[in-house]
């Protein structure tokens, strides 16, 4: 929809009506391409036959009418007119000399006020069309998408879909913007997070550095549900093992999008044991593993001596059954701890 389709409601009329009437001292009228009034001022003039509106339709021009005759009141009748099509007429009842200049304002303002809305409906459109899009790539788990869908991609976002695509996210929207309009790209929502979509041939490590801010994730693929199934895989154990995101992350720089719960069977009973960890064991044992099961560098982060690092280990053995300076035990120790740490951790 745009300007040129746009149909008046009278609801939509009254409305104006009634915000613009707080400012003006005279009655207002809005009359339809039948000449009916839609709406009014004066409620009991809604729904009558308003000869010079209709005049003003047919001449698409100013209507002054200088005496009350015929049905008709003195005042002056000026057409709403977007892209060469007359929306409506608006009408202020009063001495022509006196009230035209506001019809003329008026006249502006209403169309001010029609361009507003058409803006917020084409932008909720779009928004919408936009999620329904999205929902549908997400949807196809196995990255194989219908014709429809790919000649949508296509046309509408400059996507092929037959191609590997590169996935950029972000909690903030903002943090895209720059790469985003430098590739004309649309910025995608999807469970609060922004995202963008981007053949992989067209976009460089380099250009998304250097365009994107602090906090984004990138992964590539044909499989878009993958990608970002892999991106919150990543961000799940980034935030368990407080590892650096100052800088974009390439998801297949690291490991951790092997780690998905569709790969590891999950044994319910170790999960459980591996669940109720407390949280001053689980934040211990992932700042060992990030530094590579050193006791001094753990200590000296989590601001303890080594001793208390070493019994906060040998309690997490007693607990889960799993110790932690065995490398399998610690092996299935960070998989369950994914399991036990939120989806959408990078939040």
């Amino acid at each position: 929809m745009n300007e040129k389709h746009y149909v008046l409601t009278k609801e939509q009329a009254q409305k104006y009506v009634n915000q613009l009437m707080e400012d003006v001292p005279y009655n207002i009228n809005i009359i339809d391409q039948d000449g009916t009034i839609i709406a009014s001022g004066d409620p009991d003039r809604i729904g009558d036959f308003h000869f010079s509106g209709k005049k003003a339709f047919q001449r698409k021009a100013k209507v002054l009418v200088y005496s009350d005759q015929d049905g008709e009141r003195q005042g002056a009748n000026e057409p709403v007119t977007i892209q060469g099509k007359i929306i409506c007429v608006v009408g202020i009842s009063g001495a022509p000399e006196e009230v035209q200049n506001y019809t003329k304002l008026l006249s502006s303002m209403i169309k001010l006020l029609i361009e507003q809305e058409v803006d917020a409906m084409l932008s909720m459109q779009k928004k919408q069309d936009d999620e329904m899009f999205m929902n549908d790539l997400i949807q196809n788990t196995q990255g194989i998408y219908e014709e429809d869908i790919r000649k949508l991609a296509s046309d509408k976002y400059h996507i092929d879909l037959t191609q590997s695509v590169t996935v950029v996210l972000s909690k903030e929207a903002n943090a895209l913007k720059q790469l985003a309009q430098s590739l004309k790209l649309t910025i995608f929502t999807y469970q609060s997070d922004a995202l963008l979509l981007v053949n992989t041939n067209v976009v460089s490590r380099e250009h998304i550095k250097a365009l994107t801010d602090d906090g984004t994730w990138v992964d590539s693929g044909q499989n878009i549900a993958e990608s970002i199934a892999n991106i919150q895989q990543t961000a799940i154990y980034f935030s368990l093992l407080q590892l650096d995101h100052t800088s974009p992350v390439f998801v297949k720089d690291h490991p951790f999008y092997l780690f998905t719960p569709g790969i590891f069977k999950k044994d319910d009973v170790l999960f459980e044991r591996v669940d109720q960890m407390e949280d001053e064991l689980a934040t211990t044992l992932a700042i060992f593993i990030k530094h590579n099961l050193d006791t001094r560098a753990t200590s000296e982060e989590l601001f303890i001596h080594r001793n208390t690092v070493n019994y906060r280990l040998e309690k997490i053995h007693r607990q889960t059954q799993l110790n932690p300076r065995n490398i399998i035990d610690l092996f299935v120790l960070l998989v369950y701890l994914g399991y036990k740490i939120k989806p959408n951790a990078h939040r």
